[in-house]
């Protein structure tokens, strides 16, 4: 059990609870720039959905339309990041209840190899209950 890999770990997870990512104004921001072309913003019962499309030059000179989805929860926290390139769907950049459940399961495997299951449980019993919830809910999916 590495010291320094669990610390990293609480880090990680504490920076992803206490930052919500980026925010609504910041996607706004972006349309004054020349390569965005269009955004949209709807309401939803869990939250807001932004969508922010801009075109991208590849290597040979072709224009491709890009377009970011951004989902956030009632609290403005960022939970998904999804990007569509042409006519292609959308598909997931980052997912906030992933990147939880990633660390998670690597802290509790890191712990799990030298301490006893009970104080397994009881160090990941503090771990806030809507990480918690997260985490439950990506298992409920899969």
């Amino acid at each position: 059990m590495s010291l320094e890999s669990i610390k990293l770990l609480v880090d990680e997870l504490t920076t992803l609870h206490v930052t919500r990512g980026v925010q609504p104004s910041d996607l706004i921001d972006n349309m004054f720039e020349d390569a965005y072309v269009e955004s949209t913003a709807r309401k939803t019962s869990a939250g807001m959905v932004f969508d922010i499309t801009f075109l991208e030059s590849d290597d040979d000179g072709t224009s491709s339309k890009v377009t970011m989805r951004y989902t956030y929860d009632l609290h403005r926290h960022l939970t998904l990041v999804e990007q569509k390139v042409s006519a292609k769907k959308f598909s997931v950049q980052w997912a906030r209840a992933q990147a939880v459940q990633e660390r998670v399961e690597k802290l509790e495997v890191l712990l799990a190899a030298k301490l006893p299951e009970d104080q397994v449980a009881l160090i990941l019993s503090t771990i806030p209950k809507d990480y918690m919830k997260l985490i439950q809910q990506l298992r409920l999916v899969a």
